[in-house]
């Protein structure tokens, strides 16, 4: 974000913003899907005013689509697919756009219930051909091993930090 941000450029004499083109060497950095899963809203809370500032600083529609993507996952959270939970997944979905944020993080990004469908959320990020794809994993180890097959099968980098 901080290369992101440098290469971002506002006029001194009106509130006009234009990103700069870098060359590839210093900026081959395309785009960021961060994707974080928690069990419960409590677990957000510790890193969600950084993300909040991040997403505040990237304006609302940027010439190359979004630098920073998050997908936020509350895996104690009932999914949209079982039948006690479609209600309150309206209500959050109705509350969340009008109010342009979510009501779990207070981020704009929307929480998911539930776990990431990972074949899914890999494929939208090999259609949108950003170039190599490097996927950075801290986790379980468990999940480790699923998102590195998943990565071989796209053919993107896997690297990982277990805890």
């Amino acid at each position: 974000m901080y290369r992101y941000r440098m290469r971002k450029q506002n006029c001194p004499n009106c509130s006009y913003s234009w990103c700069e083109t870098i060359k590839d060497s210093e900026m081959k950095l395309r785009k960021v899907d961060f994707i974080w899963i928690n069990r419960d809203q409590k677990s957000f809370e510790w890193f969600v005013s950084l993300l909040t500032k991040l997403e505040m600083d990237q304006a609302d529609s940027e010439p190359e689509g979004r630098f920073l993507e998050m997908h936020m996952y509350m895996t104690s959270a009932l999914s949209k697919n079982d039948m006690k939970a479609i209600g309150l997944q309206m209500a959050l979905d109705l509350l969340a756009k009008k109010e342009k944020r979510d009501s779990i993080t207070g981020l704009r990004t929307r929480t998911q219930p539930g776990r990431p469908e990972w074949g899914k959320v890999f494929q939208k990020i090999a259609e949108e051909k950003k170039g190599k794809v490097h996927v950075f994993y801290c986790g379980a180890h468990a999940l480790a091993k699923l998102i590195k097959a998943h990565c071989e099968q796209f053919g993107f980098n896997f690297y990982k930090e277990n805890f």
